[in-house]
């Protein structure tokens, strides 16, 4: 608390804005070496009460029915824990806990059910509801993830698993975006968003295989490869990547046919199609793009990160020359330098 803080506070007092002491702004934050202690013996102390359980039901365990029982038991009681007290022990301890008690009713869902699908859309279901209900950002992160995943399973043997990609990239641009709209329940709904971009990133991934690894990951699902519709999706990503660019030119309220808007979205349509040559590229810049606007360091690190692992996978694969590889990232080098004075120029411009 400064001087100046208390300045502020007696002129709102005469302007009859706050009434009372002022209060006590400064937080003490606990190291983070601490914070880590905390969380480490919060696992320790989970794994010893759920060994302890497992070593006293380990037969009933065994039963399907039982164990579904016990999962949801774990999980109830790890909502209730999660609401003691907000700390990194009681976090982890709970966040232990739940995840043995989803470890156990997957468990049973896939042995009780005949129809493994019936068993992704119940992981689906459970995926969602504690990614909305539980309060814990890591919790809400891992839930989001399990109920992407599940879909993604859901859709395995269907040719619309090869559009997933897209469609979780526009659910995540779309989140990003609106982000001022949901501020108010960020603690729900952040996690969700992070766990949707990341989920982009590796979904993307499982276009990048060939047949007879996708049907490895498919496992018992018969997964036809079909080339048209990949091809679908990275067109329709570079759709999405010339749409982020248009709403983020409306959020700013930068005219379409002025020349700002005009050159923005003929660069973004420009590299969208450059990058149709190198498979995820598209992804990267949407990430790029988003964290940028929205002064998100992780989203920025996430993209960064990407673009390089794509761009490494583009120059090694065999599908191209090397030298028209290189003609490719010359031109696409060229490109964004061209674009970086052109920037440049009409800044000064604006500034004169």
């Amino acid at each position: 608390m400064t001087n100046q803080d208390l300045v502020l506070w007696q002129k709102l007092q005469q302007a009859g804005m706050v009434t009372g002491d002022m209060p006590n702004t400064e937080i003490q934050a606990q190291p983070w070496y601490l914070r880590v202690l905390q969380g480490l013996t919060g696992w320790f102390a989970a794994w010893f009460l759920l060994g302890s359980v497992f070593v006293i039901f380990k037969d009933l365990v065994r039963e399907q029915s039982i164990a579904l029982v016990l999962g949801l038991l774990f999980i109830a009681g790890a909502y209730f824990v999660y609401r003691l007290k907000d700390s990194d022990f009681i976090g982890q301890f709970a966040l232990a806990m739940s995840l043995t008690g989803q470890s156990l009713c997957v468990f049973a869902w896939h042995e009780l059910l005949t129809d493994s699908t019936a068993a992704w859309w119940l992981m689906l279901l459970m995926g969602a509801s504690l990614a909305w209900l539980m309060p814990s950002f890591i919790h809400r992160f891992l839930s989001g993830s399990l109920a992407i995943w599940s879909l993604v399973m859901v859709c395995i043997a269907w040719p619309i698993v090869w559009l997933m990609p897209a469609l979780v990239v526009g659910v995540m641009a779309w989140l990003w975006l609106n982000e001022s709209k949901w501020l108010l329940d960020s603690e729900r709904v952040r996690p969700i968003a992070y766990a949707f971009s990341l989920a982009a990133l590796q979904m993307h991934s499982l276009t990048l295989l060939n047949p007879k690894e996708l049907a490895d990951v498919g496992g018992r699902y018969q997964v036809s490869y079909n080339q048209w519709l990949i091809s679908l999706n990275e067109s329709l990503l570079a759709a999405i990547f010339v749409a982020i660019v248009a709403m983020l030119l409306q959020r700013y309220r930068v005219s379409y046919s002025s020349k700002q808007g005009i050159i923005a979205l003929a660069a973004a349509l420009c590299l969208a199609l450059i990058s149709q040559e190198a498979a995820g590229l598209t992804v990267a810049w949407s990430l790029i793009l988003l964290g940028f606007a929205h002064s998100n360091r992780v989203l920025l690190a996430i993209g960064t990160a990407s673009f390089w692992l794509y761009l490494s996978r583009y120059y090694y694969s065999l599908d191209m020359t090397l030298l028209n590889k290189s003609y490719l990232l010359i031109a696409t080098g060229l490109f964004l330098l061209l674009l970086r004075k052109i920037g440049h120029r009409y800044l000064e411009n604006s500034d004169a």
